[in-house]
């Protein structure tokens, strides 16, 4: 390929010269910018789905997994995702819906380039599952490296932390001309348990050791007691984020056990954070075995290089 692009293959290219400085992504200046770029990178994926799994380990270390059903990426070229000026949107950059709030701003960009300032910020960033799902963790140092905002409280709102960025990217998906994708967040245990409802793992995962090892291949770990409760139904499956207004802490606010907060509609669950007998849950809003990135076997579509 001449010109300001080099053709790595399977839909990929290596940005160089004054293009690559041109769509070159503003450095992050936070865990909530990086968490925007990794949402971005999975909308712009085609992703019907995006799961986020999020939680703070020794009062520093923020671990962040996001997963989605989206095109994939090749296994041949995942480990060039994180290299400097790596797209697949090389001859087609991405505008931003109108009305977006609550990230960097960057001019129009092309799906991969953020990534290697995710890693250059991250204590640890990789692409655990390239496809089927799809599956990125990042680890932040929030206090010697990148940092979060201080204010992770739903009941002290705010209207820049991860909680207000999961909001706003659900709002602003919805103002743009693609079907918005289903946003789920929570904690690892409720985020698998979301994807066994999905149908993204498969229910022969009956045993809480085989489940333990594959959630843990998928960025989400969790103990073999918490993955026997996730099987018995006793930890609730994370549900659909919808775009509330930022700075509000309204009935829809919750508290996980895992201290991770989660927008869920009001009264589904008890103080207990057990799902509520008096009502049932909304469908989650994603088809089961979604041909294109839920099927086992399926083949990854295109290049897809993540930002």
């Amino acid at each position: 390929m001449e010109g300001p692009y080099r053709d790595l293959g399977a839909g990929f290219a290596r940005l160089a010269g004054a293009e690559g400085l041109r769509r070159t992504p503003v450095p992050l200046r936070s865990v909530e910018d990086a968490l925007f770029e990794l949402l971005r990178n999975a909308r712009d994926a085609g992703a019907s789905n995006i799961y986020v799994a999020s939680i703070l380990k020794a009062r520093r270390y923020r671990h962040l997994t996001v997963l989605d059903d989206g095109h994939g990426i090749p296994a041949s070229h995942a480990h060039l995702v994180f290299e400097p000026g790596v797209t697949t949107r090389h001859l087609s950059p991405v505008p931003e819906p109108p009305g977006r709030t609550g990230a960097p701003s960057t001019a129009p960009h092309g799906a991969g380039l953020s990534l290697h300032h995710i890693r250059q910020a991250a204590v640890s960033a990789e692409v655990l599952s390239p496809s089927s799902p799809t599956s990125v963790r990042a680890v932040f140092d929030t206090r010697d490296g990148l940092p979060e905002k201080r204010l992770q409280s739903a009941s002290k709102p705010s209207r820049s932390n991860v909680l207000a960025v999961l909001s706003r990217f659900a709002q602003t998906a919805r103002n743009g001309p693609r079907t918005p994708p289903n946003l789920f967040h929570g904690s690892p245990a409720s985020i698998l348990a979301r994807l066994i409802h999905n149908r993204i793992i498969q229910e022969n995962s009956s045993h809480a050791v085989e489940l333990r090892e594959k959630a843990g291949s998928l960025g989400l770990g969790v103990s073999l007691r918490t993955a026997q409760r996730v099987l018995s139904g006793a930890i609730a499956a994370a549900e659909p984020l919808g775009a509330v207004p930022v700075g509000e802490a309204g009935p829809g606010v919750g508290r996980g056990r895992a201290g991770v907060v989660a927008l869920v509609p009001e009264g589904l669950y008890s103080r207990s954070g057990t799902r509520s007998s008096r009502s049932s849950p909304p469908s989650s809003g994603g088809s089961p075995g979604r041909a294109t990135s839920t099927s086992p076997g399926s083949p990854p579509r295109g290049g897809r290089a993540r930002s």
